[in-house]
């Protein structure tokens, strides 16, 4: 059966509503009715279930809530990296340290952020999103306290990296989470708030700590991360139902298991959710979005442009005011202020702009994730300007007076940050929903990879070509990661339509192998969405 009924939002195909059981379709008019009641429209992707446990069909109140849950979580993941960044010549004082030593403490957060996603991800595909959240927190917590009671340099870097593996939770699978909540016609807006925490959680924590680290020393760095992570375990505990939901892919024939989720089944009973086996192959499965076009160069085109803007700002900005202005912890700490505000007003752009555009270019033709694309180049533009502008008005600056030039154009590079991260992340997790954590997982590592090693450069890049010269190069090389984004939107639908062929020839291979051998579940499986 094959009918089209229109609805407000445009006409849906009612196949879509068809799913296949032992005995035959289902009853179409119950499952059709139920949307319609549930959500006012038809024209939904992906389809919802009849099932009020399925987190698409969650009360508004529920998604949001959940959203600012894991957006929160995923900036003290950030945070927590940079937050002892004001500290860092009383801990040459107290462990006889150097600063670059002193920096370590930054960077080993900042690399295990990114590879710990390749260990969360599988777990949360078998047992859920809900008890690694709540491990998460409460160990972070714990290691947090401990952190405060160090009394060598290389306690608290092992603190250090523990406490980033457990927090990395949020990062690696927070944009999946949101996908698993969220229809495509608000997904730019709801990711957005995702990012948009993302973003802010390098400079926020620096403005936070400066003049707590002034006044109290540097162990309240780890008193506040432990207070705040045990709040987040039980705001998890309370307000985080479960949102891994097995449903059959549509257009399928595969046969779906029958959904028996309760809301004890949600909020306390810790499960086997995904009967499929753990494999070695599945904590490096995200490494294969490397060799997708669609998430390889969205990825490279995001970290660049995290790296020269955000990164560089929240590194260098004590270092090059500090000795440019003669400020102290705190005033450094104000700089920052620029920073939250830029990406703040940079997602009121991103998000509902995005999906506007979607909205509208996909009124007389099929809706494609490229068509998001377009909203990403006036961020490319808005950060080019301010890391340009940032190096030349610091440069210009009179020693010993300072001026707020600088800080504007941070807050306009961050802005341009906060439309490019959100338009990136929303298109290559739109590309292979299926896949959101792994895509999420691969988006972290290149950024954070990227972020890791960038810094051991820029002190170099200063003293050789000055901070207007390592400016102008910096925003040569965002343009560069404009021209990426470039190519998916002009190629992005080939190169999938050609990834869906290749799939479906090799897993025809491995299913029909499976058959001669007898595996009665054999069967096709989903190719990438084009």
């Amino acid at each position: 059966m094959s009918t089209s009924t229109s609805t407000g939002g445009g006409k849906v195909d009612i196949q879509h509503f068809e799913r296949r059981t032992g005995s035959g379709v289902e009853d179409l008019d119950a499952h059709q009715q139920y949307v319609l009641a549930r959500h006012g429209r038809l024209d939904l992707m992906p389809v919802p279930s009849a099932d009020p446990h399925d987190p698409l069909n969650w009360p508004a109140w529920k998604k949001n809530t959940l959203l600012v849950l894991v957006s929160f979580h995923a900036m003290m993941a950030i945070s927590a990296a940079s937050a002892v960044i004001p500290a860092f010549f009383l801990f040459v004082e107290d462990f006889g340290i150097t600063i670059t030593q002193a920096s370590y403490l930054v960077s080993v957060q900042i690399i295990f952020i990114g590879l710990a996603p390749f260990i969360w991800t599988p777990i949360a595909d078998r047992y859920g999103r809900r008890p690694v959240f709540l491990v998460s927190t409460l160990v972070s917590a714990i290691v947090a306290l401990c952190g405060a009671f160090c009394k060598t340099y290389g306690t608290l870097v092992l603190t250090r990296c523990i406490q980033a593996t457990f927090l990395a939770t949020a990062v690696a699978i927070g944009a999946g989470t949101v996908a698993e909540m969220f229809f495509a016609h608000e997904r730019g807006r709801k990711m957005g708030v995702w990012t948009l925490l993302v973003t802010i959680g390098a400079p926020i924590a620096p403005l936070t700590t400066a003049y707590m680290v002034q006044d109290k020393g540097w162990h309240w760095i780890f008193y506040l991360l432990a207070i705040i992570n045990l709040a987040q375990f039980f705001a998890y505990l309370v307000f985080c139902p479960e949102t891994l939901y097995i449903r059959a892919p549509v257009g399928t024939n595969y046969v779906e298991p029958a959904q028996k989720v309760s809301t004890f089944d949600q909020y306390f009973r810790i499960r086997r959710i995904n009967p499929k086996p753990f494999n070695f192959i599945d904590f490096i499965r995200p490494f294969r979005n490397g060799l997708r076009l669609c998430v390889l160069l969205p990825a490279l085109a995001y970290a660049i442009t995290f790296t020269y803007t955000g990164v560089v700002f929240t590194v260098l900005v004590p270092q090059v005011f500090g000795e440019k202005f003669h400020l102290n912890e705190g005033q450094i700490g104000l700089q920052f202020i620029s920073l939250v505000v830029g990406a703040i007003i940079g997602e009121q752009l991103a998000g509902p702009f995005s999906d506007w555009v979607v909205k509208y270019r996909s009124r007389t033709r099929t809706r494609t994730p490229e068509m998001r694309l377009i909203a990403a180049y006036p961020g490319f533009a808005a950060a080019i300007a301010g890391i340009v502008a940032w190096g030349v008005t610091l440069d210009q600056a009179a020693p010993g007076h300072w001026t707020i030039k600088p800080d504007i154009a941070s807050a306009v590079a961050m802005g341009g940050l906060q439309i490019v991260t959100t338009v990136c992340t929303t298109y290559a997790v739109e590309c292979y929903r299926d896949e959101a954590p792994q895509v999420s997982a691969f988006l972290t590592f290149t950024r954070q990879l990227y972020a890791f090693i960038a810094p051991f450069y820029f002190t170099p890049a200063i003293e050789n070509m000055g901070v207007a010269g390592m400016a102008g190069l910096f925003g040569g090389l965002t343009g560069l990661a404009a021209v990426m984004v470039l190519a998916c939107d002009i190629m992005g639908v080939r190169w999938r339509s050609g990834e869906a062929r290749d799939e479906r020839e090799l897993r025809g291979v491995e299913m029909e192998m499976r058959r001669v051998e007898g595996d009665p579940e054999a069967t096709e499986e989903k190719g990438p969405q084009v």
